[in-house]
């Protein structure tokens, strides 16, 4: 607990601002140094599992993003399990489409920090609502880096269930349009048996809701074709500029959208998506698991076929020499209008 520098009231140890006289709090965790070397710089992003920041390594000229969970002996202990699990699970991913994490430990307070690489690239989110419907060319290749993130987890018995575009990177390099890399763990889910997966528990979904499959929201079990559901979802926003349930009105429609509405098929909303693609898409769009690709390797050998097929374009990926129980009724990004 802290106190209000104004007015004195006793404020939780993360407040920001007080809510009795409203007073901004200067931000106690900047210029600490976690882990002995990390020194945070700057508050980038906060969320219900902690706060992000952009930091500098000592004795290297290396930046980095540090999300720490500070102590707090009134926290609710399942935020503080789901840290644990996030961190847990990024130490073991390598995929060069997944955000690279360094280390994952707790200071001697208690307070418990991820120390990550720093992304030059903006959400997916930000891209989309700058831009809007994307050419089918580059949602393939965006959805090609995101199976090979979602290949490696799933191969690790690691779930993602909250892939949205605001959990999504894109970085534009020299090499590379659009290079994705998959961030926030915070919700994934790890099935030690592949075979007999776990349940969520009756009545609780975990996922943002625009994305979460209808295995997800009936609370049946999961595998890592739920977050090829997801993809799905996704990549018929980014090529159609629209959601494929956008006509629910509430969250009760949209649940029973994902559980019993066939979608269209993108071509009716944007007429120049070629055959594979619609196919593409709608297979990860079936209601049954069992229907949709067998696994993200499955699903990004399909779409290489797909890329094959077709002329590269300018500014397309070119080699170099000749990347639970937090549901959400979130707002579906917009596209700009044009």
């Amino acid at each position: 607990m802290t106190r209000c520098p104004s007015c004195g009231e006793s404020l939780a140890s993360d407040a920001r601002f007080c809510g009795v006289c409203g007073t901004k709090l200067p931000d106690p965790n900047v210029g600490r140094v976690v882990g002995g070397r990390y020194v945070l710089r700057e508050l980038i992003g906060s969320g219900a599992l902690g706060f992000t920041y952009r930091a500098d390594q000592l004795g290297l000229a290396r930046k980095l993003a540090i999300k720490i969970l500070p102590a707090d002996p009134t926290r609710d202990p399942t935020v503080v399990a789901r840290f644990r699990r996030e961190g847990s699970v990024l130490v073991n991913l390598r995929s060069p489409h997944t955000v690279t994490t360094y280390e994952y430990d707790t200071e001697a307070d208690g307070t418990l920090y991820i120390a990550m690489e720093l992304s030059p690239g903006r959400s997916l989110a930000d891209l989309f609502r700058a831009e809007g419907a994307l050419d089918w060319r580059r949602v393939l290749h965006i959805l090609r880096g995101l199976c090979d993130s979602l290949a490696e987890a799933h191969q690790l018995g690691i779930v993602h269930r909250d892939l949205r575009p605001q959990n999504i990177l894109v970085e534009m390099r020299p090499t590379h349009r659009d290079y994705v890399k998959v961030t926030d763990f915070g919700l994934a889910k790890v099935i030690t048996d592949s075979n007999t997966p776990s349940p969520t528990p009756v009545g609780k979904t975990v996922g943002t809701i625009q994305y979460s499959s209808p295995e997800q929201l009936m609370s049946k079990p999961i595998d890592g074709r739920t977050d090829l559901y997801a993809l799905g979802i996704l990549g018929f926003l980014l090529v159609t500029g629209h959601h494929p349930f956008e006509t629910a009105r509430s969250f009760g429609d949209l649940v029973t959208a994902h559980i019993k509405t066939v979608p269209p098929r993108a071509s009716v909303l944007k007429p120049d998506v070629p055959p594979d693609v619609d196919e593409i898409l709608a297979r990860c769009l079936e209601k049954d698991p069992a229907r949709r690709y067998p696994d993200a390797q499955a699903l990004g050998a399909t779409i290489e076929l797909a890329l094959a097929n077709i002329p590269p374009q300018q500014g397309d990926t070119i080699p170099s020499n000749p990347g639970e129980e937090d549901t959400m009724m979130g707002a579906i990004p917009k596209p700009p209008v044009k």
